[in-house]
């Protein structure tokens, strides 16, 4: 067994169904958090004040600049990281149905955030969440965690306004977390070359 295996336990991930945790002994599984319409800012010097950190993975490439960013703020804070996979059931299919592309996609993913968390020596808790709606999801998983920080990844991608684009989930997130939201953007998939910029 290697060194990277020993600091980070192999663990399945916890699966979220419309808010329903599926593994018992997973933290939060048998509790009911209704979630406020508001919440005050949190207050970081009380000790009773939610201040973990929510991560939103995809698969990619930036995946690994966000853990690192949620685990270097957790670390400052004391507090956990829990890192979130999305998967969105089309209305053509129960809530609740076996998705297994999505489901592989969303562990590789969540495998991936665990080795890089291992790297920095830092454990975390991964989990799928499969749902109609992703953004209250998102949402409603930092209430039942106590995260006082959601962090996103947005893709480097803009309208024809030249504003950047956000899906919805992305918009229901900023609209409706009673806390704070951390989007970071990533770079373009092709940059000129620096002759050219000068040029």
């Amino acid at each position: 067994m290697g060194l990277l295996e020993r600091l980070v336990p192999q663990r399945k991930a916890a699966k979220v169904i419309e808010g329903l945790h599926l593994m018992e002994n997973h933290p939060g599984a048998n509790e009911s958090t209704p979630r406020p319409d508001m919440m005050p800012l949190p207050n970081e010097r009380d000790p009773q004040c939610p201040k973990n950190v929510l991560v939103v993975v995809t698969g990619s490439e930036q995946d690994r600049e966000l853990i690192t960013l949620a685990c270097t703020i957790a670390k400052m804070k004391k507090s956990q990281v829990y890192t979130v996979f999305g998967i969105e059931v089309p209305r053509t299919l129960p809530v609740d149905a076996e998705m297994p592309k999505e489901s592989d996609q969303g562990n590789a993913a969540l495998d991936a955030a665990v080795a890089v968390a291992g790297q920095l020596n830092f454990p975390i808790e991964p989990e799928i969440i499969q749902s109609r709606a992703l953004g209250q999801s998102f949402v409603d998983e930092s209430d039942v965690h106590e995260c006082s920080l959601i962090i996103l990844g947005l893709p480097y991608r803009f309208g024809r306004t030249g504003q950047l684009c956000l899906d919805e989930t992305a918009q229901f997130v900023l609209k409706n977390a009673p806390h704070r939201v951390w989007m970071v953007r990533g770079e373009p998939s092709e940059r000129p070359e620096r002759s050219e910029r000068v040029q």
